[in-house]
């Protein structure tokens, strides 16, 4: 997924298919993922000059936490690279609407993947 694929958000700019202004509170939305075989692990191409964090949840930005990802420092907010988190609930099948929430840091965000590992 590229991340100006969003379906709805809160704080956020959006420039060449890229989000910035990804500061704690603010979220982005995605409608419908499919998540009927279940995956356990989830990345992202992300730029910050700060170290951070975000939440991935299903329903609303409330939601019920399926995995967090903490980011380190690129080097600036041009410097792109992936992280993720390891350890996304499986457990998790079906179509959800999936939210990105920030919890921590800022950074500037181009590309998610769900995947299993």
């Amino acid at each position: 997924m590229h991340a100006c694929d969003f379906n709805d958000a809160s704080g956020v700019n959006s420039w060449d298919c890229g989000i910035g202004g990804f500061d704690p509170g603010n979220w982005i939305k995605f409608n419908n993922v499919d998540l009927s075989t279940g995956y356990n692990a989830f990345a992202v191409s992300y730029a910050s000059a700060l170290s951070g964090s975000f939440d991935i949840r299903i329903g609303s930005p409330n939601g019920q936490i399926i995995g967090t990802v903490n980011y380190e420092p690129t080097g600036d907010w041009g410097t792109y690279q992936w992280s993720g988190t390891p350890s996304l609930d499986s457990t998790v099948h079906g179509v959800h609407d999936i939210y990105i929430v920030s919890t921590n840091g800022s950074a500037n965000l181009s590309e998610f993947w769900f995947k299993n590992e």
